[in-house]
This record gives structure tokens, C-alpha cells and sequence, in this order.
């Protein structure tokens, strides 16, 4: 392995969890170096902490935008349920409460509040910093 390669392998090998020692095995370094890698790299392997938890709460459909999605894709067949069903043979109830729930579940989605730091919003408004929104 080379040098960039090595650093690769280390920083996907600590952003997965794994500890020192079992590093210090895979790669034949000593936990020192790895040490020093690892505070020269801290930066890497939290980018990619994060890439992995946010495939892992895609895959599992934790993104607010999924949620949405799934709670929406319910609605609608509660309302397609809703409009054929026969009021005089079933009864209703369940499914409007079903839809009274899924509704309250979507606005609740919907009117999540979010928060910014005073310092962050300061230095926006005077310029001083660029900004992306992100929505979820």
C-alpha cells in the first residue's frame, strides 16, 4: 500500500469505528502513528462519519424528505380507501382516523421549527459568510 492508499484504508477504517488495535493489525503500523493520523486526519474521517450515517439513515428511510414521501404515499390510499368504500357495510371510523393521524403526522413533519446561532445569522446578514440551506 502506498502512502495515500494506507491513509485512505485508515480513515475509513476509524470512520467505521474500528479501534486502534484492530487498525494497528489490518495496516502493520504502530498505534502511535496511527495516533498521529489520526489527529492529522480528524477532519477526513468526520466527513466520512457523516457520509455514513446519512446513507444509513437514507437506507432506512429517516430523511425527513422520505418520511414525507412514506406518509404521504399512506394518505393517499387511505383517501382512495375512503372514497370507494361503503359507509352503509363498514365502518368508517378506523380509516378516518387513519387519515387524522397521517395528517397530523405530515404537518408535524412539516412545521418542524429549525434554529440558527445569532453569530451565524450576524455574519450572514453583514456578508462576512456564504450560506446554503439545506432542508432536512
Amino acid at each position: 500500500m502506498t502512502d495515500i492508499e494506507t491513509q485512505e484504508r485508515f480513515i475509513e477504517l476509524r470512520a467505521a469505528g474500528l479501534s486502534f488495535d484492530k487498525i494497528a493489525a489490518e495496516l502493520g503500523l504502530c498505534k502511535t502513528t496511527l495516533l498521529k493520523m489520526s489527529r492529522k486526519l480528524a477532519g477526513d474521517i468526520e466527513r466520512l462519519k457523516y457520509i455514513n450515517f446519512e446513507a444509513l439513515a437514507e437506507k432506512y428511510k429517516m430523511l425527513k424528505t422520505a418520511r414525507l414521501e412514506a406518509l404521504g404515499c399512506l394518505l393517499e390510499k387511505v383517501d382512495s380507501a375512503l372514497e370507494v368504500a361503503d359507509f352503509s357495510k363498514l365502518s368508517p371510523e378506523r380509516l378516518v382516523l387513519l387519515k387524522l393521524k397521517l395528517s397530523e403526522n405530515m404537518r408535524a413533519e412539516l412545521a418542524e421549527p429549525f434554529f440558527i446561532e445569532k453569530t451565524v445569522l450576524t455574519a450572514i446578514i453583514d456578508g462576512e459568510k456564504d450560506y446554503s440551506l439545506k432542508v432536512d
